[in-house]
């Protein structure tokens, strides 16, 4: 019982403390770390739009991860405590840790919804953007590819292995429908974020605004990629535990820990956080002329 009650205790200090960093303000520090990043000036930068942004993005996607986190923990350990099965049934079954990543996803999705971008006397047709503009086309071939392929090993591991697997390895299409779902969300949501009209203003603000947008980008395609590489992990390691023959019973298996413990953790830090990103489109004052005629005319 002693160990139950540590392991309670670190759960509930840890749900605290992400709750405590989720609502706390952001340090005028990382507010200049995060501009530099995003090679905006130190000077004439509206840190205090900057700020609230910041602020709401990281509480809702932090509010998001931790939702999950703290069902599936505590469905976890009552069915521990109390029932004899030794995890929770269908749907809490379902809240593993591919599911605090879902939420970590719509929370960022959620917060750029609901930003409201200051009013201006007209808002600027938008200026032609790509989503590679923001994240880099690199990381967004990546997720697709991650994507694709956890949906193909999905339905090869489904339809056409299920007779050489092993009895006690059954293999379902779940993880390759939820891949499929969340590759076609995240389409769309990057794609609604890149195409959101832009208020007319200076250079500055458009850059302001740019930056913002990006950090929105590559919060999603960080948990998304992240989210693909569990997915795929865990169909690699169950199709090389139940498969025929012993080379793949070898490789399958250290591909999926690959995935799982390389893949994702690369994908949050390096996609989902970086230190350097800047948008690599123009956003002189050329851009935002070519806006202000076009929403003249």
């Amino acid at each position: 019982m002693v160990g139950w009650s540590l392991w309670i205790a670190i759960f509930l200090a840890i749900v605290a403390l992400l709750l405590y960093r989720a609502f706390r303000p952001h340090r005028r520090a990382q507010v200049v770390e995060w501009a530099a990043g995003h090679g905006l000036p130190a000077t004439g930068l509206d840190w205090d739009q900057a700020s609230r942004y910041l602020d709401r993005s990281r509480c809702l996607r932090t509010v998001g991860f931790v939702i999950p986190l703290f069902l599936g923990g505590t469905t976890s350990i009552v069915w521990a405590l109390v029932y004899t099965q030794p995890s929770p049934p269908f749907p809490f079954d379902l809240l593993g840790s591919p599911s605090w990543l879902v939420g970590y996803l719509l929370g960022a999705v959620l917060a750029e919804v609901t930003w409201t971008r200051p009013r201006t006397q007209k808002a600027a047709a938008l200026v032609p953007r790509r989503v590679a503009d923001y994240i880099g086309r690199p990381a967004l071939v990546l997720i697709r590819v991650v994507g694709l392929a956890t949906i193909a090993v999905g339905v090869i591991g489904h339809w056409f292995l299920a007779g050489h697997l092993r009895a006690g390895f059954g293999f379902g299409p779940v993880p390759a429908v939820t891949a499929a779902v969340v590759l076609v969300l995240m389409e769309a949501s990057l794609w609604f974020i890149v195409h959101r009209r832009q208020p007319v203003g200076s250079e500055s603000q458009m850059r302001l605004d740019d930056a913002l947008r990006s950090t929105a980008i590559h919060r999603m395609a960080g948990a998304g990629l992240g989210m693909m590489f569990l997915f795929l992990g865990y169909e690699l390691f169950s199709i090389g535990g139940g498969i025929e023959g012993q080379a793949l019973r070898i490789i399958l298996p250290w591909a999926g820990v690959a995935c799982v413990f390389v893949g994702a953790p690369l994908s949050w830090q390096r996609v989902g956080h970086p230190r350097v990103w800047p948008v690599r489109r123009h956003t002189s004052g050329e851009a935002a002329s070519n806006t202000a005629d076009r929403t003249a005319t």
